[in-house]
């Protein structure tokens, strides 16, 4: 009787300890930001925007952070840093908001004006419940790795105003050029994981909607993107060189209609990439802005993970 009751606990045993060391095996250290006020990637204080200034973040080494186990996290032995500038803007002289493309900013401040925020931050407006939409390592495992609670990111604004004023049509097919966006790092890394969080927005004024979406296009070095995981939205094309938004109509949400996910530029001994930045409307009956409301963009964050390296 003895005997077989061990059995069974025997077993169970046995696959416990299995599915740890499986686990274990699996989990991969990574380099990410992190800013909890011990280990900061953006040296306090952080500033507010709007600013077209350029930022510099640092990684941390986050040991088994591939699954969202590693809590602690380091200082490297060698500082690794990513600065993040605009480059090439077409919109320069956006009144109350700088310029098309700024750091550090979101709609909502006043009617004229947009909500200063601080230019690296983890208020995503947003939470992976599912655990499916963002990857912190090339090799996985999908839906992990990426804390939206830990892990700081850089708020992106592109500012509608520039195309209120113009009147710019609104087609599904409207897409305009705000510039570039280039990571520089301090010396070269190898497959850079790139998370992307809100790329998607949506005025609605009278009860009509118009959707519209950040789009980037990378420009160098020649390598492809990956898409690792996220929301369907979001899509890689055919040349693996354009992040996509593939849905009418857009929003903001990334659970619903907005473009969020994580995308490898896979490659080594990277220094530099660069983004062409478009902004593309959905076709929708609404418009851009009204002369008493002209804060409207999108605005979205982007935090950069890399394998131990």
């Amino acid at each position: 009787m003895l005997v077989s009751l061990l059995r069974p606990i025997r077993l169970i045993l046995f696959l416990a300890f299995f599915l740890v060391i499986s686990r274990l095996s699996f989990a991969q250290s990574t380099f990410e930001f992190i800013q909890d006020g011990v280990n900061n990637s953006y040296e306090p204080p952080v500033p507010k925007g709007p600013t077209s200034i350029p930022q510099t973040l640092s990684f941390f080494y986050n040991k088994n952070g591939s699954v969202d186990e590693g809590i602690y996290f380091q200082k490297l032995k060698t500082a690794l840093s990513v600065t993040f500038s605009f480059d090439d803007q077409p919109y320069v002289n956006v009144p109350q908001h700088v310029t098309g493309m700024t750091f550090g900013a979101a709609s909502g401040a006043s009617s004229g004006h947009v909500r200063p925020v601080p230019v690296a931050n983890t208020n995503y407006f947003y939470t992976d419940t599912t655990r499916t939409i963002f990857t912190s390592h090339p090799k996985g495992p999908v839906g992990k790795g990426i804390n939206l609670h830990t892990n700081a990111g850089l708020q992106v604004f592109l500012s509608a105003k520039p195309l209120q004023a113009a009147n710019a049509p609104k087609t599904d097919t409207s897409r305009y050029y705000y510039g570039k966006l280039r990571l520089q790092f301090s010396r070269p890394v190898d497959n850079p994981v790139i998370s992307l969080i809100g790329l998607g927005a949506t005025t609605n004024f009278g009860n009509k909607r118009l959707g519209f979406a950040t789009e980037l296009e990378l420009q160098s070095p020649a390598v492809p993107l990956v898409k690792l995981s996220g929301s369907y939205e979001l899509l890689i094309d055919a040349s693996k060189t354009k992040i996509l938004h593939d849905k009418t109509p857009i929003t903001g949400n990334c659970d619903n209609g907005a473009a969020c996910g994580s995308v490898l530029i896979q490659g080594m001994q990277i220094s530099t990439v660069v983004f062409a930045v478009y902004l593309r409307a959905d076709g929708g009956p609404g418009v851009w802005g009204t002369e008493k409301v002209q804060n409207s963009g999108d605005m979205w964050h982007i935090t950069v993970s890399l394998p131990e390296q």
